[in-house]
């Protein structure tokens, strides 16, 4: 007996959750008919009566389309992911990011998205170097260092790209890229 009462209150749950649910929909769509005029109570016969109101929706229907193809398109950014190996201790560093990855001795990189502290060489800045996305490529940039930046032996005069097999000195620490990876679109 238990179980038919239950299921009645199941039963008469779901009808009255179905009756709350079209009873809404019916009033967001009589809503949106109505948003036109304010002549047009709940009373008001229909679209039909009004030759304006399929003018008006067509109207609004251009409108939206024309904004969404005029509002700009944010391209979406994509992650890349560096390895780095210390040629002398052969220590790894992978880092993901999507902007730049700072190298230095400093403790605090906090200005970059990733950082990499290089605290036994004394002849590295506190923030020596930075590893930045422009487009689809990677460059390496001296920040104003005291003992300058190398690629492949080659001080930096400004941002260069940098690839596979590149030799980055800082100091008297030298990293070599092992991978650059990019997600794909």
């Amino acid at each position: 007996m238990w179980y038919w009462i239950l299921m009645f209150a199941l039963a008469a749950g779901c009808i009255a959750m179905l009756a709350v649910s079209f009873h809404s929909i019916k009033k967001r769509s009589d809503r949106a008919v109505y948003a036109g005029g304010g002549r047009h109570g709940y009373g008001y016969g229909g679209d039909e009566d009004d030759p304006d109101v399929p003018q008006r929706r067509r109207r609004r229907e251009e409108d939206d389309l024309r904004e969404r193809e005029e509002r700009p398109r944010r391209k979406k950014k994509r992650l890349w992911k560096i390895i780095l190996e210390d040629i002398d201790s052969w220590d790894k560093y992978t880092f993901t990011f999507y902007d730049t990855v700072g190298i230095g001795r400093g403790k605090d990189g906090s200005m970059y998205e990733k950082y990499l502290p290089v605290a036994g060489d004394g002849r590295v800045s506190k923030v020596h170097c930075v590893i930045i996305h422009r487009g689809d490529k990677l460059y390496l940039k001296d920040e104003g260092s005291r003992n300058g930046t190398y690629l492949n032996g080659e001080r930096l005069e400004g941002p260069v790209v940098i690839q596979r097999d590149d030799i980055i000195g800082v100091g008297e620490t030298r990293f070599e890229i092992q991978r650059i990876l990019r997600e794909s679109e």
